[in-house]
């Protein structure tokens, strides 16, 4: 989302999620007072229209008085020159009115009106040829052409209205002008023809067609106007020229030309003036129309603008009353959320309500209510915990205490029986060099006692030698040969005493070898106890050590502990409970 809604206050959801539909609300509204708005520029660009629409037909009255007057004045060949003047003088000052008019309208309608209209240019032209004295039937139609051309600006004035109250109006009017028309036409060919006392076939088929022209735009008029237009109508074409001018047209039906023009102008001037007042009568009552539709149009935008605008401020203030009667409630349970928080549990907050919110105010007051029990019983505990804690502790510091002697002591026993160890390693170490040392001994008086042995036998021998050569050699030799067998004898006695000898000590080294492998033994046996004390030692030393090392833990933990109970004491004594 474009933001966390769960750091946004509750009154801001409450308001946001009732202006949701206010503001879908006000965008309705808004469209249809945009909608009411355009109603009121299309209003206005009809009362536009329409005031342009009724200038429009004062131009065409003015134009077609100028155009029968400018036929009177052809036909005459200038003699009759004061209804041309007239009628020239009446279509510049609606020319000039238009002027105005068009002057102060919407660039929109402005451009329905072709430049040869605004500007007059082909109207300066007309005259300067009747001046010159044009021919009558082209100058006729030339002016012909210029209220064409000024009723195709009627037909797309008539647009505005379409769809409006004023359409079927704005449609007679526009029939009622060319009816209008058609007889200023026919005003126009007959005071030509009369002036000049003369008529051609084709000019009197003409005369026709604008008769039927005028009897059916006639009809048409009568069934789209309103009832008091048509009697209007009606009464306008029963005027007192009605006879006169009736009979002068049965007169031009059958061929024949009256004498006086004049006679004629002022029978078809008179019929155009009373249709020139249905003209004005419908143009005042579709002006009066077109400003009523603009001013109900006005009104209605102001109305409904107003009328939104009140609804919503009422919405807006009924919903801001109501998102205070619905927060208050909850910024007093926050606030005494608060309180509690920071220890005071006497909070209980006023019900002011039995909705929702009043509900959870008294299920807060319980809450409250229950903690301070609560609170209560946890500083009466926290006493008796921080009692206990604090023995705990000392008891813990003689704990560590004691340990630490004990591993100070399994210290001191495991070096003496290292060193005791040490002490025998070192004994079995020399009896195993004397083992060896005897063993070489008696290896080697083993080796002895052999060559002893073999000395032994060959001075036996010797002596057996020397015993069978003095038995064999004459008497002289025997001295010699005693003497000779005499220390054979001394050195076979020395041999003999030297062979027990080397037996003696071979006997005394079986003896200390004996002694020497059961002392060798004892070593063993002494060592391996030794290492088994030391083993042992090890273990009480290294139990002794942990049993240190835990036991400052222990200390530690246990004046952690009175701390919290201390801390736990403190922290209950600062509940407000009473």
């Amino acid at each position: 989302m474009i933001f966390d809604l769960l750091h946004v206050r509750i009154r801001i959801k409450l308001l946001g999620l009732v202006l949701l539909p206010v503001v879908g609300g006000a965008l309705l509204s808004g469209l249809v007072v945009a909608n009411q708005t355009r109603l009121l520029e299309r209003m206005q660009r009809l009362r536009a229209a329409s005031s342009l629409s009724v200038e429009v037909g004062n131009l065409v009255h003015a134009l077609q008085a100028e155009s029968s007057g400018t036929a009177l004045f052809l036909g005459s060949e200038g003699v009759l020159q004061a209804p041309m003047s007239r009628g020239r003088d009446a279509v510049d000052r609606e020319r000039a009115a238009l002027d105005g008019i068009l002057s102060g309208t919407e660039p929109e309608l402005k451009a329905l009106f072709p430049a040869q209209i605004r500007d007059g240019a082909r109207i300066r032209d007309l005259r300067r040829r009747t001046d010159l004295r044009g021919a009558s039937l082209e100058m006729i139609d030339g002016y012909t052409r210029e209220v064409d051309a000024l009723l195709r600006v009627q037909n797309q004035l008539m647009l505005p209205a379409a769809g409006t109250p004023l359409e079927s109006r704005f449609q007679a009017f526009g029939t009622l002008i060319r009816a209008k028309e058609s007889a200023g036409l026919e005003g126009a060919l007959l005071s030509n023809v009369f002036s000049h006392g003369t008529m051609d076939v084709a000019t009197q088929e003409r005369f026709l067609a604008l008769l039927d022209a005028q009897k059916a735009q006639g009809e048409a008029f009568l069934s789209a106007a309103p009832e008091a237009a048509r009697e209007d109508y009606r009464k306008a074409l029963a005027g007192p020229f009605a006879p006169e001018l009736q009979r002068m047209r049965d007169l031009v039906q059958a061929g024949r030309v009256i004498e006086d023009p004049e006679t004629w102008a002022k029978a078809a001037s008179e019929e155009l003036q009373a249709l020139k007042g249905v003209q004005d009568r419908m143009s005042r009552d579709i002006l009066a129309d077109a400003q009523g539709l603009e001013r109900g149009a006005r009104t209605k935008s102001w109305l409904l603008a107003a009328g939104f605008s009140l609804f919503g401020l009422v919405v807006l203030l009924w919903t801001w009353r109501a998102t205070v009667l619905l927060t208050e409630p909850i910024h007093a349970l926050a606030d005494g959320m608060a309180r509690m928080t920071n220890g005071d549990l006497r909070v209980q907050l006023p019900v002011r309500s039995h909705d929702e919110t009043g509900r959870m105010t008294e299920a807060f007051n319980a809450m409250s209510a229950h903690l301070r029990e609560l609170a209560r019983t946890l500083q009466a505990h926290a006493f008796r915990v921080s009692t206990g804690a604090t023995g705990l502790s000392a008891s813990a510091e003689q704990v560590s205490a004691a340990t630490q002697q004990l591993a100070n002591s399994s210290r001191v026993q495991r070096q003496a029986s290292e060193d005791v160890a040490y002490a025998v390693a070192q004994l079995q170490t020399s009896v195993l060099q004397v083992r060896a040392s005897l063993d070489a001994m008696v290896d080697d008086g083993q080796a002895a006692g052999l060559e002893v042995k073999g000395a032994c036998g060959r001075a036996q021998t010797l002596v057996d030698l020397l015993h069978g050569l003095k038995a064999r050699s004459d008497a002289s030799l025997h001295p010699m040969i005693s003497e000779g067998e005499g220390q054979a004898a001394a050195i076979l006695q020395v041999l003999m005493r030297v062979k027990e000898t080397l037996g003696a000590v071979e006997a005394v080294a079986a003896e200390i070898h004996q002694a020497a492998e059961e002392q060798s033994k004892v070593s063993g046996e002494v060592s391996r106890r030794m290492q088994a004390s030391q083993a042992s030692a090890g273990e009480v030393q290294l139990a002794a050590a942990q049993l240190a090392n835990t036991a400052p833990e222990l200390a530690i933990t246990t004046r952690d502990l009175a701390g919290v109970a201390q801390s736990l004491k403190a922290t209950a004594a600062a509940f407000q409970v009473e």
